[in-house]
């Protein structure tokens, strides 16, 4: 697979409303932020596009949408060459942004809804009665069923390629069982050599979901405090908070020590942030910040 971007819509700050009813002031930004995968315990920042000038007429999914329009653009820009497969939620799965990825030729893994594209799903279920799907038993860790079909865009009139998979899986809960269903559409052709890698790919969204954003919100970093009540500032400070990110995601997936001494990412964050106070940035120093550097992950 190539390397994936996935992409998420929130706030800084959330609207609150205090325990007595009254509305509180809040300050906050919205944001559509691009991460890249680079393993398992490399997940980085690739774009950020501050969404700007909303208005009460338009959808927040427009807004989104043609924040994710000049993102995307951005990066093309900027990393030409990159391979990209995209992954995003049901939102993203529409010809506009297939297009941009077509023209860039990008891959892309969208999970697919029937609020969002209702025709394409029901054409994907109507092929599947008549007994066209290719399906596959016992795959991934849960051992579930996984079933792909090609090109339903041609059955459902589309312009942009549906390469429509699921997989359906069973697991206990309060001991129940309940049967979960995940469906994508991909312009990756599916085969049965490659439907069980597309759903782990699928499934990675859920990944860069818990480990991008939520540690970024609910860890050490806390991006949804409100640092500030300077719209600038409040930028500011969340881009400097994703460049500490990508230091300290590269510093622990590449350091033996911190491995073997097994201390909270808190002391190593706190050791770090000490060690750029107290050391002498030396001639040598910037000499190799002016080269290439490779990054080797244990």
């Amino acid at each position: 697979m190539c390397d994936k971007i996935s992409i998420r819509y929130f706030s800084h700050i959330r609207t609150v409303i205090d325990e007595n009813g009254n509305k509180k002031k809040d300050y906050y930004h919205k944001v559509l932020e691009a991460k890249i995968v680079l393993s398992d315990n490399l997940i980085l920042s690739l774009g950020t596009e501050f969404i700007e000038n909303e208005s009460e007429n338009v959808s927040k999914q427009d807004c989104e949408l043609a924040a994710a329009k000049r993102l995307l653009a951005r990066i093309k820009k900027e990393y030409k060459r990159l391979q990209i497969c995209l992954l995003g939620d049901a939102l993203y799965c529409v010809e506009p942004v297939m297009k941009i990825c077509r023209d860039n030729e990008w891959k892309y893994i969208f999970n697919l809804k029937e609020g969002n594209q209702k025709n394409v799903v029901n054409d994907y279920r109507w092929i599947s009665n008549g007994g066209a799907k290719n399906t596959m038993k016992c795959i991934s860790a849960e051992h579930g069923i996984g079933g792909y079909i090609n090109h339903v865009e041609e059955t459902t009139g589309k312009t942009e390629t549906f390469n429509v998979f699921e997989y359906e899986y069973t697991k206990i809960i309060k001991k129940r069982k309940v049967k979960v269903c995940f469906m994508w559409a991909t312009n990756i052709e599916i085969k049965d050599r490659n439907l069980e890698e597309l759903i782990l790919a699928g499934r990675k969204r859920w990944k860069i979901e818990n480990e991008g954003f939520n540690n970024q919100k609910n860890g050490i970093y806390k991006i949804e405090h409100m640092n500030s009540r300077n719209t600038n500032a409040m930028k500011n400070h969340y881009l400097i908070t994703q460049i500490t990110d990508i230091l300290m995601q590269l510093y622990l997936a590449c350091n033996k020590l911190v491995k073997e001494i097994k201390q909270s990412i808190k002391n190593t964050s706190s050791r770090l942030l000490e060690s750029f106070r107290r050391h002498t940035i030396t001639d040598e120093d910037v000499f190799h910040i002016s080269k290439y550097t490779t990054v080797h992950l244990e």
